[in-house]
């Protein structure tokens, strides 16, 4: 059984790289680049988390996409903050999928990934047993790239980069999948921050 202590809190210096009613690019990388979300157990449990921050942290969330080893999305909070919410998420999802790790019957990895689990922990934290996310949510604020007039960053052009799929509308896992399950906002629901 896997303890209850988990390594999730983010760095002191990620609570000022976002604005509070900002609109973000984020990146959650699980550690070491392990590949997690290859099985549909992990995928369902990570898209569980994010409805309920949606429903009951004000998360708003656009585009997704969950490669192997990280949830691609864009993301704002309606009040609130995110990075709180970011933590919020991180430490509930690291907690479902470790314990799912351990007690999922086929895992054939179990041993290897708890370890690694481990061994990060070790490395990087003094009071946790596992260590499952990267501190950091590598934010890219929208309304900066929309002042360069630069391309605006999409979760989806991860996956046609990577070759996974032909087009992100078959990638079930991802905001264009016609029947995904995550809450999505939509663009309308953008409010100036007053």
């Amino acid at each position: 059984m896997i303890s209850a202590k988990v390594c999730y809190l983010l760095r002191m210096p990620e609570t000022y790289k976002m604005h509070p009613q900002g609109l973000y690019f984020v990146t959650l990388t699980v550690v070491g680049g392990i590949d997690i979300f290859t099985r549909y157990e992990y995928c369902d449990l990570l898209v569980e988390n994010l409805n309920y921050c949606i429903d009951h942290k004000r998360l708003r969330v656009y585009e997704y996409a969950i490669m192997p080893s990280q949830l691609y999305m864009v993301a704002g909070v309606e009040k609130g903050n995110l990075p709180k919410v970011l933590r919020d998420l991180k430490s509930y999802s690291a907690k479902q999928i470790l314990r799912a790790i351990a007690e999922h019957p086929e895992e054939s990895r179990k041993e290897w990934l708890l370890r690694l689990f481990q061994f990060f922990a070790n490395r990087y934290q003094n009071n946790a047993e596992h260590h499952f996310w990267q501190f950091g949510n590598q934010p890219i604020d929208l309304d900066k790239v929309v002042k360069k007039e630069q391309l605006l960053p999409s979760p989806l052009d991860n996956l046609l980069k990577a070759n996974i799929i032909e087009g992100p509308e078959h990638y079930v896992y991802c905001s264009a999948y016609p029947r995904q399950k995550v809450k999505l906002s939509t663009p309308d629901t953008v409010k100036d921050p007053e």
